[in-house]
């Protein structure tokens, strides 16, 4: 198979955040969820190695979905110092408290230093909810700045696990619904959203978004990679590992068993980022 191989959904945040790991679980409850019994907290230099020696070229890069807003300007910071430095290999994205009325201010500050989207945004971590007026203001910006968001999805059915949340598909939908403008990747297979694309209306809907494939070993069978691109075409999903969550050759021989022919393969491990990136 060739082409370039993109990891749409990883996260890095910095060095110092590891010593700080205690103080900003006592202030942060999802930091405190996912980061607060030592998970791995992954550095940019961590990522190229990861990368490196699972051959992705490229990988589209957040941080974390802090409520405090200064938090997420520290991050944005961060994440124009690791592009800046492999400008090759990072795809940053920015991160912002949508609810924050300085959201906006910061998306476009962060789109003049070159950051090329917003997310991992996270309802349930963030406080907030899709339907909130008060964050219109940020998704008009992001649409101006055309900078995608990729928003934390989970699904409705299936186990608990730390970090699940519940911005189900009826809420993803109609939040989609409402900003057609919005480029929209929903993380985790949108929570199962393009499973409902049997439907001729959310089939409309799910051929203009995409879906990364982030964590889908812990949820689904690979037979979902093969139903997704027959639902919503194979343009629309983009392999995506969550690292440091998942190491990127996890998703391999689950994408091996979905049945894709090369060129799916092809959209899914990269060309359909690329597309989707103007890169």
């Amino acid at each position: 198979m060739a082409g370039v191989i993109i990891d749409s959904h990883v996260h890095v945040l910095p060095p110092a955040f590891r010593e700080r790991r205690d103080q900003m679980a006592a202030a942060d409850p999802w930091f405190a969820a996912c980061h607060g019994d030592r998970r791995p907290i992954a550095t940019a230099v961590e990522l190229i190695a990861a990368m490196d020696a699972a051959g992705v070229d490229r990988a589209v890069c957040f941080t974390w979905p802090f409520r405090d807003q200064a938090l997420c300007v520290e991050c944005n910071d961060h994440m124009v110092a690791v592009q800046r430095e492999s400008p090759d290999r990072i795809i940053g994205f920015a991160i912002v408290n949508p609810a924050s009325p300085d959201a906006a201010a910061e998306l476009r500050r962060c789109a003049r230093l070159g950051l090329r989207g917003v997310g991992e945004v996270n309802c349930d971590a963030q406080g907030f909810a899709l339907d909130d007026a008060a964050i219109a203001g940020v998704v008009e910006a992001s649409v101006e700045l055309q900078m995608p968001w990729t928003l934390h999805c989970s699904e409705p059915v299936g186990h608990d696990y730390p970090g699940k949340g519940s911005t189900t598909p009826d809420q993803v939908a109609r939040f989609a619904e409402r900003h057609p403008s919005l480029r929209l990747i929903g993380a985790h297979l949108g929570g199962g959203l393009p499973l409902y694309a049997h439907m001729p209306e959310v089939e409309q809907l799910c051929r203009r978004m995409w879906f990364d494939t982030a964590a889908g070993p812990f949820l689904y069978q690979p037979s979902v990679y093969r139903a997704v691109v027959d639902l919503c075409g194979p343009s629309q999903l983009l392999f995506g590992s969550d690292f440091p969550l998942l190491k990127m050759d996890r998703y391999v021989s689950a994408f091996d068993e979905a049945g894709l022919t090369d060129s799916e393969r092809r959209q899914l491990m990269g060309d359909a980022a690329a597309t989707l990136l103007q890169i």
